[in-house]
């Protein structure tokens, strides 16, 4: 039998998971090297004492000899060998260490993941490594039975992570067995809408990445000191500049972007000045650059409002991203055709990007939309000819069509499924009696008329409604749609509320559907609360008790009807207060 090798490194850890010990086997088999190596220099005491090795570089380096004699230093990661210097110096091995071993390079980038994930968000539930998309569907799942709402979940809302693809697909198939889900799943998967702006217009911004990146250094280079920051001031207030900071981005988002290009459009003459009077500013736009900010500005500002719109979590958002998208589609039809050669590039580029997503959110925002008494049908006969064209577009409009009608034919079934159910129960209770015995006759014939009509009244209601020619889905539909005040709030939950006598098993439907959310921005807000409970002064706190604040914080506002203190700044951006 082979030997099983010695573990590489040991761990003891303590029951909340902070590391208490982390030993290698090497630093172990070192340890023990030195103490003989002590014991037989005390036996010896003219023997010259090695050179004790202080640098750090040692822990990831050992010393060996090859056949030739050639004393070398191996890292303990790569195992790649570097020739051992007879000064004593380290500048290799730590220059191998800083930048050039491939596995500690690994490590430091899933490091920095590490912490950049756990500074922003709160994991509420522990997924074990490696992380696959099928990992985070069994801690998915054991979640969802936890909360016994396995056979409750009606969609998924998440980004356009290659993993959450695996999730969702191998969550619906679960769901499906169990036939839980409408239209087979159809609608279960919906990618966050705003993820995929952000995709579309992060490709766009990729053509002039020279010019962000002047712009970007231009706010750096202000702030880099209280001196130059105060001589921007400075110059602000002669240009009697009414804005009082700049604004500085993060590069993932394309929001805190395009407020830093706006924000450092208005201060364009003083960056010009500033140039001026620091010799180290090299990073001031050209004309050129500046005209090119502007056209990018003025066609990012339809994205922004866009954005605005779908980020809404107080009312629902999916019966309206329709008109949104078609705004964008057809600003980046303009661009494109009639565009400068820059705007023309970046417009193409947000097109495929636009065209390979469109088909993955196209059912349930046409069918949200045709849920919306503002619009219905006639919304998608009118942008459906606007983003297809001549001949596809009466075919796409037949497929929402039909499937609208199957979701709605899915729904009438299960009401006349729990109709015929509560009949039955209200019919059989009691004591059973035999059915020729006198007194089952004769109760059944003084109470004859009685019983004969509840008969015949139960038997309607399970069969007449359901058979009528014109169903509530025709009804809604040839109505003409609803005209509000120009300018006025609308709320379509509330319509179908006030309309569910007229439409019973219709307003169901629409509160489903509606209800569904196409982003995971307000999800991801609730997570950011974390960074309000785990503070310098409370980092100590366990993820349960965590969990209990978060939680019962939230449940605490809608038990008494209180609204979440909304945090007007924008986290995205970093706002730099001139003095």
């Amino acid at each position: 039998m082979e030997d099983t090798p010695c573990p590489d490194v040991i761990v003891i850890t303590a029951d909340d998971g902070d590391v208490d010990i982390a030993a290698t086997m090497d630093d172990l088999a070192g340890g023990t090297a030195q103490a003989n190596a002590a014991n037989n220099e005390e036996q010896i005491p003219f023997t010259k004492r090695k050179r004790k090795k202080t640098s750090e570089v040692w822990e990831h380096f050992r010393d060996i000899k090859l056949e030739d004699g050639t004393e070398m230093c191996e890292c303990i990661h790569c195992k790649e060998k570097i020739k051992k210097l007879k000064e004593g110096t380290t500048t290799p091995l730590l220059r191998h260490v800083a930048k050039d071993c491939p596995i500690l390079k690994g490590k430091r980038e899933v490091q920095d993941s590490y912490f950049k994930l756990h500074k922003n968000i709160l994991s509420f539930v522990d997924v074990p490594p490696p992380y696959s998309g099928v990992c985070i569907y069994d801690s998915l799942f054991k979640c969802l039975k936890e909360w016994n709402i396995e056979t409750k979940v009606a969609t998924l809302t998440v980004d356009n992570a290659r993993t959450n693809d695996v999730v969702a697909k191998k969550l619906r198939e679960n769901l499906n067995l169990q036939e839980k889900l409408v239209l087979s799943g159809t609608l279960f998967h919906v990618r966050c809408c705003a993820h995929i702006l952000n995709l579309l217009v992060q490709d766009g911004l990729a053509e002039i990445e020279p010019i962000i990146h002047n712009v970007r250094e231009s706010v750096k280079h202000v702030n880099a000191s209280p001196g130059r920051l105060h001589i921007f001031s400075e110059l602000a207030k002669q240009l009697s500049m009414s804005k009082k900071h700049l604004i500085q981005d993060v590069s993932t988002r394309w929001n805190a972007t395009y407020a830093m290009l706006s924000n450092a459009l208005e201060f364009k003459e003083v960056l010009v000045n500033y140039a001026d009077q620091e010799s180290t500013y090299k990073n001031l736009p050209s004309d050129e650059d500046w005209k090119k900010v502007e056209d990018v500005c003025s066609f990012l500002a339809l994205f922004e409002e866009t954005t605005k719109i779908i980020l809404g979590s107080e009312y629902p958002t999916s019966n309206l991203f329709l008109s949104e998208l078609f705004g964008i589609k057809e600003a980046l039809d303009a661009v494109a055709l009639d565009g400068s050669e820059y705007m023309k590039s970046m417009a193409i580029k947000m097109k495929t990007k636009f065209d390979k997503y469109w088909g993955d959110c196209n059912f349930l925002i046409s069918i949200s939309a045709a849920l919306d008494p503002r619009y219905k049908m006639k919304l998608i006969d009118f942008y459906f000819r606007a983003i297809y064209s001549y001949n596809e577009a009466p075919r796409q409009m037949q497929i929402v069509r039909d499937t609208l009608y199957l979701l709605f034919e899915e729904y009438v079934d299960a009401h006349k499924a729990s109709v015929v159910a509560s009949s039955s129960s209200g019919t059989n209770s009691g004591v059973a009696t035999p059915k020729n015995s006198f007194a089952s006759l004769t109760g059944r014939l003084g109470r004859g008329l009685k019983t004969g009509t509840t008969k015949y009244d139960q038997h309607i209601r399970s069969v007449d409604s359901f058979t009528a020619s014109k169903s509530e889905l025709d009804t809604y539909l040839e109505d003409g749609v609803y005209i509000g005040e120009p300018g006025a709030d609308f709320d379509a939950l509330a319509w179908w509320k006030e309309n569910n006598l007229k439409f019973r098993i219709l307003s169901k439907m629409a509160a489903d559907i509606l209800a569904i959310p196409v982003t995971t921005v307000a999800s991801e807000s609730a997570f950011s609360a974390g960074g309000k409970v785990i503070d310098l002064h409370r980092c100590s706190l366990g993820r349960n008790m965590v969990d209990m604040l978060i939680c019962g914080a939230d449940w605490y506002r809608h038990y008494y009807g209180l609204e979440r203190k909304k945090n007007k700044k924008n986290e995205d951006i970093v706002t730099i207060e001139l003095p």
